[in-house]
């Protein structure tokens, strides 16, 4: 998933660790870049199963559109 805000940054947020770096590295590959500081990984329970997952959530933008 993915979010876009009026400056041109996308907040990618994925269940798996798989998906969100193949996620960034396509986002990398057409020119954006991390924003500092906010990499997180928030671990939730599934309430049906007690399994702990995790969300991995990262700011991205394209320099050009943060000048």
């Amino acid at each position: 998933m993915t979010e876009r805000s009026h400056k041109e940054s996308i907040v990618v947020r994925e269940w798996g660790s798989d998906s969100f770096h193949r996620r960034v590295i396509e986002l990398e590959a057409r020119g954006y870049v991390t924003r500092e500081g906010t990499y997180r990984i928030v671990p939730e329970t599934n309430p049906e199963t007690g399994e702990i997952i995790h969300l991995h959530t990262i700011e991205m933008f394209r320099p050009q559109a943060d000048a």
